[in-house]
């Protein structure tokens, strides 16, 4: 638990210096809206995120607040919760509020390489099933954990690309079980979709003709 509390304020100093460095120049922030999809293991399941980011950012820094959840929740059948009409089948759901801050590390018209830092704050909720075909919750547990990744994207156009990413989900627990249940690493590729380029490209006429240049 030590290390990983150490390695969190190491990671949060590191990017906030870079941060605050950075706010006395003169590159404008500028609102950001996406869609995160990841790949992750959870109770040892390869399992897919849905996810949807707000912030600010300019082309060195972004920081702002995500939003996840599981795209389906996880089942199992290897383990029997402690009751007597209770059968092996568990139901699994997990979703989080993410604080993220991202260093730009390469960025140009197409191309960009970063590395986020996310610091999240979820729940993780278990559900047994009855005789009854019924599922009860047997599990409500409040999980916090560190995010460290890299990640890249290509844009087509403007407003979509295809992006890609590593990582890894430091849980800041000392519940082994928690632990072992969601302490991961993660990966993501797909398309991506930045919503702020396509409302720019819908509503402002002026920015629809300017050439692409950012």
């Amino acid at each position: 638990m030590r290390k990983r509390l150490i390695l969190t304020i190491i990671s949060l100093s590191v990017s906030f210096s870079g941060l605050s460095q950075e706010l006395e120049k003169s590159d404008t922030y500028k609102f950001i809206a996406n869609f995160d999809m990841r790949n992750s293991v959870i109770i040892k399941q390869s399992v897919k995120f849905n996810g949807l980011k707000f912030g600010l950012g300019n082309s060195k820094n972004r920081f702002g607040i995500g939003f996840y959840g599981l795209r389906e929740s996880v089942f199992t059948t290897n383990f029997r919760v402690d009751s007597l009409n209770a059968t092996d089948t568990n139901k699994y759901d997990f979703g989080f509020i993410s604080f993220y801050y991202e260093r730009i590390l390469y960025q140009s018209k197409r191309w960009e390489f970063s590395a986020p830092v996310h610091i999240n704050l979820g729940s993780l909720q278990g559900f047994y099933l009855t005789n009854n075909n019924v599922y009860k919750k047997f599990l409500d547990k409040p999980v916090s954990s560190l995010t460290l990744s890299v990640k890249s994207h290509f844009k087509v156009f403007r407003w979509v690309g295809l992006h890609g990413g590593i990582g890894y989900n430091f849980i800041l627990s000392s519940d082994k079980r928690t632990q072992s249940a969601l302490n991961d690493p993660f990966y993501s590729f797909g398309v991506k979709f930045f919503l702020g380029e396509a409302w720019k490209l819908t509503f402002n006429k002026n920015y629809r003709k300017s050439p692409w240049i950012d």
